[in-house]
C-alpha cells in the first residue's frame, strides 16, 4: 500500500519561519555604512531613510532597528559599534532578517564578511545584500558571497594604495597631510598650514624649558598631571611618553617631517613608524616655530645624553616621585650601584645607602653609607670651588660658546652666568639639578661631584668638614 506523503513547500530564503510560526511579522534590521573612503558622507542619511521606507512598505515586516556606523571604514569591526550592536541584537533573538545596500557596505574583509555571515546563517538569520541581489540562505549563496566580498576586499585595497600614493604625491609636493587636532600648539590655518595656537604653545614652551632645567620627562609629567595643566585634547592626562613626543617634534622649532608613519596593512589600519622602509619628506622653516632653533637642537642632545646616561649606569627609570634632585645621580665607587636614599627613626636625618649593599646576585658591597648632609655639603663645596676658580674657567666657558654644540653652548651660558651670583651657603635643588651630572661616592668621607658642564671636584671630608682635594 502506497504511503501518502505531504509536500510541505520549500522556504529557500528561510526568512521569517519563526514569525510564521507564530504569527506575526518579519522583523528586519537594516545595517548602513558610509565610510571617508570615497563616500560623501551626506548621502548617510538618505540611506537610512530608504530602508526605514521599504520596511514601512511592507505588510509582513516589521522595524528591529536601523544599525549604522558613519565616517568608518569597512575594513575591519574593531570600531564599528553600529556593526556589532546588529549582532548582538540577533544573537539575542530581536532580529529575524537582516538587509544592506550591498557586499561591500557590509564588509570589505573577506573574513568578517564569511564569519559574520555564517553566525547568522547558523541562527537562521539571512542577509540580503539588495544591489547584488543576494541572500546568504541561497543554495549558491555563499559561493557568491565569498567571491563577492574578496572583491570588494580587493576594491579597498586598491583604495588604500590609491589614497597612499595621492598622499605621497602631496608629500613630493611639500603639501602635508596633518591632523592638527594631535599637534600640541598648532591649529590649521585658513590655508592648510600650521599656525600657532598660543594658549598651547604656553605648555610647549614650559615643558622645553622644565627639561633643559633638569626635570625628567616622567616628572614633568606627573606636575603637568597634579597642576591640571590641559593636553592637545583639552584634558590633563600627561604621560612620560607624551612629554618626550613633544620635545622630539619638529614642528616646535618650524620644521616638517613628512611620512613619519605608514599603514602596514590596510585591512587593520596599523601604523608603524617608518624607520627607513619608505622615503621621508621635509621641509625646514616650513611654518612659525614655538621653540628657537639652538634651544631645540639642546633639547635633542640632552636627550640623547639622559639616554646614555642610563644606559652607562644600567637605570631603568630616573625620575623621582617626590621630585629629588639628586635620585638616580648618586653611585657608589666600590660596585657602580646606584646609592638610595633612606630615613630611619633614630638616624639623625636621611642617609644614602648603595642599592647593593644588601645580597643582590650572589655579593654584598661593602660600601659605606653616606649621611644627606654630608651629600648636600659636597655638592655645595664642589660649587664654590667653581665659583672660586671663575677666572680660569671662563675660557673653556666662551670657547664653547664659540665652537660647541647648541647643548654646549646651553651650558656655558648658565656657568657663565649662574657663578657671577657669587657662592652658596645651603644645597639649592633647582641648581643642583640644572648643573649637577652626578656624584660618585669613594667612602663615607670623599666624594666626587660631576657638573654637566664637564667640570669635576673631588670633596673630602675632616672632622665633618669639606675640603676640596
Amino acid at each position: 500500500m502506497a504511503k501518502k506523503v505531504m509536500v510541505i513547500p520549500a522556504n529557500p530564503t528561510g526568512i521569517s519561519k519563526v514569525a510564521k510560526k507564530n504569527g506575526r511579522k518579519t522583523r528586519v534590521a537594516a545595517y548602513c555604512r558610509v565610510s571617508t573612503d570615497n563616500d560623501q558622507l551626506g548621502s548617510f542619511e538618505n540611506q537610512l531613510e530608504y530602508f526605514r521606507n521599504m520596511i514601512d512598505e511592507r505588510d509582513d515586516w516589521e522595524l528591529a532597528g536601523l544599525f549604522s556606523d558613519e565616517g568608518i571604514s569597512g575594513t575591519g569591526t574593531k570600531h564599528r559599534s553600529g556593526f556589532m550592536d546588529m549582532i548582538q541584537a540577533c544573537e539575542d533573538g530581536r532580529v529575524d532578517l537582516v538587509i544592506t545596500k550591498s557586499v561591500s557596505r557590509f564588509a570589505r574583509n573577506t573574513a568578517d564578511c564569511l564569519l559574520f555571515s555564517r553566525r547568522l546563517k547558523n541562527l537562521g538569520i539571512p542577509i540580503i545584500f539588495e544591489k547584488e541581489g543576494l541572500n546568504t540562505m541561497d543554495a549558491s549563496g555563499e559561493l557568491l558571497f565569498t567571491v563577492l566580498s574578496s572583491l570588494a576586499q580587493e576594491e579597498s585595497r586598491n583604495i588604500s594604495e590609491n589614497t597612499a600614493w595621492g598622499i605621497r604625491s602631496k608629500f613630493q609636493q611639500g603639501i602635508a597631510h596633518l591632523n592638527t587636532t594631535s599637534i600640541l600648539g598648532y591649529d590649521k590655518g585658513e590655508d592648510g598650514s600650521l599656525v600657532i595656537n598660543e594658549e598651547q604653545a604656553v605648555v610647549v614652551r614650559r615643558i622645553y624649558r622644565d627639561f633643559m632645567d633638569g626635570w625628567t620627562v616622567s616628572e614633568i609629567s606627573r606636575r603637568l598631571n597634579v597642576e591640571g595643566v590641559p593636553g592637545v585634547h583639552g584634558v590633563a592626562k600627561w604621560y612620560p611618553s607624551t612629554i618626550e613626543s613633544v620635545i622630539r617634534n619638529e614642528k616646535h622649532v618650524g620644521d616638517l617631517l613628512m611620512q613619519k608613519t605608514y599603514t602596514s596593512d590596510f585591512l587593520t589600519k596599523r601604523q608603524i613608524a617608518n624607520n627607513g622602509k619608505l622615503e621621508q619628506y621635509f621641509i625646514r622653516d616650513d611654518h612659525p616655530a614655538i621653540i628657537p632653533r639652538d634651544e631645540w637642537d639642546a633639547a635633542q642632545l640632552e636627550l640623547e645624553r639622559r639616554e646614555a646616561f642610563r644606559l652607562r649606569h644600567g637605570l631603568r627609570v630616573t625620575g623621582s616621585s617626590i621630585d629629588d634632585p639628586f635620585y638616580s645621580r648618586v653611585f657608589c665607587e666600590a660596585c657602580g650601584g646606584k646609592l638610595i636614599r633612606h630615613y630611619w627613626k633614630g638616624c639623625n636625618g636621611a642617609f644614602w645607602k648603595c642599592k647593593n649593599a644588601e645580597k643582590r646576585k650572589g655579593h654584598i658591597c661593602q660600601a659605606a653609607n653616606v649621611r644627606e648632609s654630608t651629600l648636600h655639603s659636597a655638592v655645595v663645596a664642589a660649587w664654590n670651588e667653581i665659583v672660586d676658580s671663575r677666572q680660569d674657567r671662563l675660557t673653556g666657558w666662551e670657547e664653547a660658546l664659540e665652537t660647541g654644540n647648541a647643548l654646549q653652548r646651553h651650558r656655558a651660558r648658565l656657568m657663565i652666568a649662574v657663578t657671577a651670583e657669587g657662592p652658596l651657603d645651603t644645597e639649592v635643588p633647582e641648581l643642583t639639578r640644572m648643573f649637577l651630572e652626578e656624584v660618585i661616592v669613594h667612602g663615607r668621607e670623599e666624594l666626587e661631584v660631576h657638573f654637566l658642564d664637564g667640570s669635576r671636584v673631588r670633596v673630602s671630608f675632616e672632622d665633618g668638614a669639606a675640603e676640596v682635594a
